[in-house]
């Protein structure tokens, strides 16, 4: 039985990324002053769309600014994300819409799951 490659490790990747530059692309997008920015208002979402002229390549990069910080997620209504938190790790950021799209969508994801 022959088994196909599912994954592939960064090393088989490096030298098309180092060579094409698409780390330095994609850094120039995303740190670009509001350069082609796409709002949604009430939302906190924003993305941008870069489109090279001379290849097929296009960059889309999210921004959210909503984080949360949380030294305990059970405080901010974040318990199933509690598993971030550890003696080591006694705080980090949420990004609110992130969290409200996951719990809006985890029944979907629930069934997706036990497929």
């Amino acid at each position: 039985m022959t088994q196909h490659k599912i994954f592939s490790s960064g090393i088989e990747h490096a030298s098309f990324v180092t060579s094409y530059q698409i780390l330095e692309k994609a850094w120039n997008v995303i740190s670009s002053s509001d350069e082609g920015i796409v709002s949604n208002d009430g939302v906190g979402l924003c993305w941008k769309l870069y489109k090279e002229q001379s290849s097929d390549l296009t960059i889309i990069a999210f921004e959210a600014s909503d984080l949360v910080l949380s030294s305990n997620p059970k405080e901010k209504n974040f318990p199933q994300f509690e598993f971030l938190y550890s003696k080591n790790i006694t705080s980090f950021s949420f990004n609110e819409t992130a969290v409200k799209l996951f719990d809006d969508n985890l029944q979907k994801l629930d069934q997706l799951k036990s497929e």
